[in-house]
């Protein structure tokens, strides 16, 4: 097997990884030789109900994209196609239509992640990609937000919420709006559900490692206010706690169509950044962190780290790429 491709499917957007395999002085490596993305928003119009559905137009919206990937990807020789979802794809009802659809497509079946499993992938990305012992990630996806606290370099808490971007987008803002009133509400529905995990002042000051589209976005702005050509260079990265605030207040002051023109806006973010952005403000507020660190390497990594595992069956002979 040559290369292995991932498809990502993720509650606001599906991703296309293609990496290569090879060995150098006895260990296993993947390098990602090919990295793709299609906005399209899986999870748009799901409501909050308990019988949440895939939209028929969000569903061949994802279609369309994965034609595109396969084209793309049958060109490299000896690849294997792997598949993974989130949020979206775990919580909605009739998610086993779409299911067949994509294994009819691709020949893949796609591996469903649980909350939890997704939490766990996280941290197998970023604990073998970052050089930190002690911290708190913070994956705000579009459907759903995972928290997992790492101390000495050992996952000890994780949880996943059902809560992300496009969910709570839909739910505090207006036309991507979030006014004074809907950002106390906002404010004080997060403190609801973060208060009873105790375990978060274990966190207390510690460096929070932000993974997510829309923190990725926050990153690719700072980058461009300092200066860097290379905004795209994210992993690892970091931020202080008053210049994320600054961006964030960016944000409320500005309209979607404003936004859109910030210098390294993503602009099919722009109507879910605050939607993506408040929880992590809370979470620095409360917490009292000094900054944020940007990890590139999530969940998807994880799922090859623990692919490369159960090939090798010896973790101390696999390494990524970007390893530390």
């Amino acid at each position: 097997m040559k290369n292995v491709v991932v498809l990502d499917f993720g509650s606001n957007s599906v991703r296309l990884s293609i990496n290569q395999m090879h060995e150098r002085n006895g260990k296993t490596f993947f390098k990602e030789i090919k990295r793709l993305k299609d906005t399209t928003r899986l999870a748009e119009g799901m409501g909050e109900s308990r019988k949440k559905q895939l939209s028929a137009a969000a569903i061949e919206r994802t279609l369309a994209a994965v034609r595109h990937f396969k084209d793309i990807y049958q060109s490299y020789p000896e690849y294997q196609v792997y598949a993974i979802a989130t949020a979206a794809v775990r919580e909605a009802q009739n998610s086993q239509i779409f299911l067949e659809q994509i294994k009819q497509l691709t020949g893949c079946a796609i591996k469903v992640l649980s909350g939890e499993t997704e939490a766990y992938y996280d941290y197998l990305g970023a604990a073998n990609s970052l050089a930190l012992k002690d911290f708190l990630i913070t994956d705000m996806g579009g459907g759903s937000c995972e928290l997992i606290l790492v101390k000495a370099g050992a996952m000890q808490e994780r949880v996943s919420l059902p809560y992300g971007a496009v969910s709570l987008t839909e739910r505090f803002c207006h036309a991507g709006q979030l006014s004074a009133a809907r950002l106390f509400e906002f404010q004080n529905f997060i403190s609801d559900k973060l208060g009873p995990l105790s375990w978060l002042q274990e966190a207390n000051t510690l460096p929070l490692v932000l993974m997510g589209g829309c923190n990725r976005t926050v990153a690719r702005i700072q980058r461009v206010r300092e200066g860097y050509t290379q905004i795209d260079n994210i992993h690892g990265y970091t931020v202080s706690t008053g210049h994320f605030f600054q961006i964030y207040k960016t944000f409320l002051k500005k309209n979607v169509v404003q936004r859109e023109h910030i210098a390294g806006m993503e602009p099919a973010r722009a109507d879910i950044i605050l939607g993506g952005m408040t929880p992590v403000v809370y979470l620095l507020q409360q917490l009292h962190s000094a900054g944020v660190v940007f990890s590139e390497s999530g969940a998807r990594e994880g799922f090859l780290y623990e692919l490369l595992q159960k090939q090798e069956q010896a973790k101390k002979h696999i390494q990524f790429e970007n390893e530390k």
